[in-house]
């Protein structure tokens, strides 16, 4: 399926949101085995697909002792390092079609990167600017403990819909911060302005104040993909499957329910090779009323976070939708 002359192919079946920039959702349905497909990785740009340029550098400036252009041997030459991480937008509606999808990453530790150019005691912060005009900042603690420099998704080097040649990862944290494309790094003492609100948490003060908060980590969440929503269901005992996630550790269990959430029924998880991976779940069950049921997953992480039933009220806006996942359905 052709969209655009600037947009590559893709070959699966996708959602597209938008074109201009190009924003396509994964039918979480449909995923088979533990990481998504390339072809069904979902994609959130910014802007336009930059041209890829030959051959690719990454330059790195700043609060730096050795300011450096790096290419693909350059950086051949560290540790390799891998893994297996859930990348999620930070607006995703975490429903059956959502932003989020799981990956094998493959790549170099983005201390390792920095190291090769001396950061200073004044480097504070990361900034990383995507060849597309995109660009964030992060702190340097995080860079160095979470932040990966990846060229390789599923064992496959990076397509150009996932950032070639090669795209920052932090692991844990929403898809903001990963920015594709990348080509500089600079090193500073202060992150970048905000642009807005653009990916900040709102919050409703006293007297209509308004509290900005930067994101946290990707929040605990799960998602209902079986049945799906508007099914019909026969009485008698329904098997119900999803996928659950964090940013803080693994999932330490999923519940569900057939009665809105009022009874709750533990679900069987698979294991996860990462704590950054998601789990598939399945449970059973048994509904002997006939008509309308709301079915409810609910999952809790290691760190002990849960799904909240609601979003509180006083947050405007909307990112780090983790409410509990609901399907209505009907029984005969």
């Amino acid at each position: 399926m052709a969209i655009g002359a600037t947009v590559l192919p893709l070959r699966a079946d996708h959602h597209i949101i938008s074109l201009h920039p190009l924003i396509v959702d994964f039918d979480l349905s449909t995923q088979q085995g533990r990481y998504t497909a390339v072809d069904d990785f979902y994609i959130r740009n910014h802007f336009e697909i930059p041209q890829l340029h030959q051959p690719p550098i990454l330059t790195i400036e700043g609060e730096i002792t050795k300011p450096l252009r790096l290419g693909m041997e350059d950086l051949g030459r560290l540790p390799k390092k891998q893994a297996g991480a859930v990348l999620e937008c930070a607006g995703d509606p975490a429903k059956v079609t959502s932003l989020v999808s799981d990956g094998f990453w493959e790549g170099w530790r983005l201390a390792d990167v920095l190291a090769l150019a001396g950061p200073k005691k004044e480097a504070a912060y990361v900034h990383l600017f995507g060849r597309d005009g995109y660009a964030r900042s992060v702190s340097v603690e995080r860079a160095m403990n979470d932040g990966m420099l990846t060229a390789k998704l599923n064992g496959h080097p990076l397509v150009r819909n996932h950032g070639a040649p090669w795209r920052a990862l932090f692991p844990g944290w929403y898809g903001a911060d990963s920015v594709k494309w990348l080509e500089r790094i600079v090193l500073a003492p202060a992150p970048l302005p905000p642009d807005g609100d653009t990916y900040l948490e709102v919050w409703q003060g006293p007297a209509g104040s308004l509290e900005r908060k930067p994101l946290p980590r990707v929040l605990v969440n799960s998602v209902i993909t079986s049945p799906v929503e508007g099914a019909v269901l026969h009485t008698g005992k329904i098997p119900i499957s999803g996928l659950a996630w964090s940013g803080s550790g693994g999932i330490r269990g999923v519940q569900t329910s057939s009665d809105g959430g009022k009874q709750w029924r533990q679900a069987g998880i698979e294991s996860a090779d990462s704590d950054y991976d998601w789990v598939q779940w399945q449970a059973e069950l048994e509904i002997t009323q006939r008509g309308p049921v709301e079915l409810v997953s609910s999952a809790t992480d290691a760190a002990g976070n849960s799904q909240p039933p609601s979003r509180d009220s006083r947050r405007v806006d909307y990112y780090g939708n983790n409410t509990w996942s609901r399907v209505r359905c009907v029984v005969v």
